[in-house]
């Protein structure tokens, strides 16, 4: 999403001073294996059913379209799973939006955050993604979580600078 659209987006409330330093999704990495079934869905199943087909004589014609009405019902769910979510960080806040016709939105001011992690296995490392976690003070309060995000040391990074520029700003309340 470019940073017009974002800045214009109506579950984003942007103040005047407030400009956003990052935005993203999950990795499309973490979507690789379900794509490459969707594909042998459609793929293997139009095999089967040739091979079928020219075993027991003619098949109707829909028939042969079902692996592919398969395979793009898996590939839709799939990327608007991946597409629902998206990770914002504004030098005021950090957000994370989840849904399309439902919508679920979690915010965290800068100030609140106290500490961040970031976390990656051998394999994120290697596909370069992981997951970075933003911490606020409290037992009660809310932690974010940016899950499977391409190059989490950047995102790490973001909010760790945001965070030592807010530090000495009074908690708003």
């Amino acid at each position: 999403m470019s940073s017009n659209r974002l800045a214009s987006a109506d579950w984003l409330t942007l103040n005047a001073d407030e400009t956003v330093e990052w935005h993203g999704r999950p990795s499309l990495v973490t979507i690789a294996p379900q794509i490459a079934l969707a594909a042998l869905v459609g793929v293997g199943g139009a095999v089967a059913l040739s091979v079928v087909g020219s075993a027991v004589g003619t098949l109707p014609g829909i028939v042969y379209l079902l692996p592919f009405v398969a395979s793009g019902s898996i590939l839709a769910v799939v990327i608007l799973r991946w597409y629902r979510i998206e990770y914002v960080i504004t030098t005021r806040a950090v957000y994370i939006k989840r849904g399309f016709l439902s919508l679920d939105i979690e915010q965290i001011r800068i100030a609140r955050i106290q500490n961040t992690t970031l976390s990656q296995s051998l394999v994120e490392r290697l596909l370069g993604y992981g997951d970075v976690i933003a911490y606020t003070a409290g037992s009660d309060s809310l932690n974010i979580e940016f899950a499977s995000v391409p190059n989490p040391s950047q995102v790490n990074r973001t909010l760790s600078e945001l965070m030592d520029r807010r530090k000495n700003e009074p908690l708003a309340v």
